[in-house]
């Protein structure tokens, strides 16, 4: 399944630091063709359906609306949101909640 290839393998990068860091700077296609040759198969629009309903989900966690004043956007300033979303995305959810995404389900 495209969300359990999605989250291993950025689990593998919150580990690969230098990895991470190489893929920063390239486009979303590029990141899942580098996934692909590691054995992790996901595509720009299954990234897209698995990463912003979490975000979505952060917010409702926070209290907060989802939205340009979502208060976790001053995060990204000065980084790339590939790092954002290893970094401080997915460890805002449980084992718990992240299991449900890679089985298909929703986080809540």
């Amino acid at each position: 399944m495209a969300a359990a290839d999605l989250l291993d393998f950025l689990g593998i990068l919150r580990v690969q630091r230098q990895l991470l860091g190489d893929l920063n700077t390239r486009t979303k296609d590029e990141v899942c063709e580098t996934a692909s040759t590691l054995g992790y198969f996901f595509t720009g629009a299954d990234f897209d359906q698995t990463i912003w309903p979490l975000e979505i989900e952060l917010a409702k966690k926070r209290g907060e609306t989802f939205g340009p004043d979502f208060s976790l956007w001053h995060l990204m300033w000065g980084r790339y949101y590939l790092e954002f979303v290893v970094d401080d995305v997915l460890p805002s959810f449980t084992d718990a909640e992240l299991e449900r995404v890679r089985s298909g389900r929703s986080v809540s």
